[in-house]
């Protein structure tokens, strides 16, 4: 009998580590296994012009009720002319870092003030289920080696920005004993991140919330 109930507990404590692992895939992304020569962090700025100079129309032929879109940063200048994409990106890095030491802290407090309420959905669940497992997550961002944007657009008046985040990470999960949860995304490594922020322009609220996380792999 007490061996069955042993068998049981090793069955349990292994679902919740497999769980645990696709959680941190679903919310933060994993290790992309990309290595740079060297040790500098290299920030890209979107390419600010389009082929004609000239800037993209708020509304390109906007027919019935579909939403109203257009790409590119001069989109995005012909709303917000004051918008500037070098203190976007470090923005957008210092945000990088704050949720996810807010997510692994369980810092719900904190995660409102940067989220979406969707994306807030999802990171309450994950906490949730992490403090119910007697779980504990440790990240440690050792560098932020690159930050890019990929894409822009504005689509009816919501403007939405998506970033690319190369760093190198360190991702500790302990279970309620305190003993190391063995996960793919653990110890040191390089870690690739695509999130998308939003913003609403008809608001006079200057603030970025994160709307999407994805990682490179998940194509």
């Amino acid at each position: 009998m007490g061996a069955s109930v042993k068998f049981i507990d090793i069955i349990i404590f292994a679902v919740i580590a497999v769980l645990l692992v696709l959680r941190l895939r679903s919310v933060l992304g994993q290790r992309n296994g990309y290595e740079q020569s060297n040790g500098e962090k290299h920030v890209k700025q979107f390419d600010a012009t389009d082929s004609n100079n000239e800037p993209t129309p708020l509304h390109p032929g906007q027919v019935g009720d579909e939403p109203v879109m257009a790409q590119g940063l001069d989109a995005l200048r012909h709303i917000d002319v004051n918008f500037n994409e070098k203190e976007f990106i470090v923005g957008a890095s210092a945000a990088f870092e704050m949720i996810l030491t807010a997510y692994a802290d369980g810092d719900l407090t904190q995660l409102k003030r940067l989220l979406g309420y969707e994306l807030l959905q999802s990171f309450t669940s994950s906490i949730q289920a992490r403090a119910k497992a007697n779980e504990s997550l440790n990240i440690i961002i050792d560098e932020i080696r690159e930050v890019s944007v990929l894409n822009i657009s504005v689509i009816d008046q919501t403007a939405s920005i998506t970033v690319h985040f190369h760093s190198v990470q360190k991702r500790i999960a302990k279970d309620k004993n305190g003993e190391t949860i063995e996960l793919d995304d653990s110890d040191t490594g390089d870690f690739t991140d695509i999130w998308t922020f939003e913003r609403d322009l008809t608001l006079s609220n200057p603030n970025w919330y994160l709307t999407e996380t994805e990682s490179a792999a998940d194509d």
